[in-house]
């Protein structure tokens, strides 16, 4: 009988260390050979993150990676909370069944269909945008301007995922705690500010560490989007790592960015933890 909880919970042990732990362990290893993924491997010790480290392209997406981070953190958050707390909120009544699936929508479609449809909207010449306001802005040529597009295009597909989890942390407050907020003349922002926030930190702190997460290992986004270009403007350090292990099969320097980034996501988690540490 002892050992029936273990007999549960195997699955899940044997898959996350067959698809986690090796894996992890693998990169780690291979991150100090030189290997083209064919051949013999040439042990190389710290050269690869002594290369990264002196590489401007390796810096760059650095630098691109932190300002899609910093730019899409905030909005994402702030417009995802929002909508969580008046999707929560009781005057929408029936309204809040057709609003939660529409705000969700852009989650669950596909991540290429959505970006071929964000690249028809955005074209300099054809697109939608520009046709309508009279514009001949290149939203998707123009290396200052397409960061932004990029921005624009993240928040729209995540702001949706995120309000699910804050409305997850939102069920976890005792409405009794607004209910006493009420009786004593606390304005809904009053109720917002010192109990909603308060008591959802631990949620904060799931959804910041997601988004963090999320930008030092986005790929799909800017490689069907934009392809990094031009100039490497949009050139994020999840599509420069790949780019560097499977276009230029230099796995040995792709694996050594890839254990940097796990140890900037860790390092970011340990800061969060700290900044947002719940009382309880």
């Amino acid at each position: 009988e002892k050992m029936v909880p273990y007999l549960f919970i195997a699955p899940f042990l044997i898959s996350f260390a067959v698809f986690f732990v090796f894996p992890a362990g693998y990169s780690l290893v291979l991150s100090f050979f030189k290997y083209k993924g064919y051949g013999k491997a040439t042990f190389v010790g710290l050269n690869n993150y002594h290369s990264l480290l002196h590489y401007s392209a390796f810096w760059k997406a650095i630098g691109n990676t932190l300002f899609y981070f910093l730019v899409h953190l905030l909005p994402v958050m702030g417009f995802a909370f929002l909508f969580a707390v008046l999707l929560q909120s009781e005057r929408i009544g029936k309204i809040r069944s057709v609003f939660k699936p529409i705000l969700f929508l852009p989650q669950v479609v596909p991540v290429m269909a959505s970006v071929l449809t964000f690249r028809v909207i955005f074209s300099t010449y054809t697109g939608a945008i520009n046709q309508v306001f009279g514009l001949t802005v290149s939203w998707l040529d123009d290396p200052n301007i397409m960061r932004w597009t990029v921005v624009a295009y993240s928040v729209w597909r995540s702001t949706g995922w995120f309000m699910i989890i804050y409305l997850a942390g939102l069920t976890t407050i005792n409405p009794s705690l607004y209910e006493a907020a009420i009786l004593d003349g606390a304005t809904s922002a009053q109720r917002i500010f010192y109990i909603t926030i308060p008591m959802i930190k631990p949620t904060l702190m799931v959804v910041m560490v997601m988004v963090s997460i999320s930008a030092f290992g986005q790929f799909s986004l800017t490689y069907s989007l934009t392809g990094g270009g031009p100039v490497r403007a949009t050139e994020f350090i999840g599509l420069y790592m790949h780019k560097q292990a499977f276009t230029y099969m230099d796995l040995g320097y792709g694996a050594a960015i890839g254990v940097l980034v796990f140890v900037i996501n860790v390092m970011m988690t340990l800061l969060y933890r700290n900044v947002l540490k719940s009382d309880a």
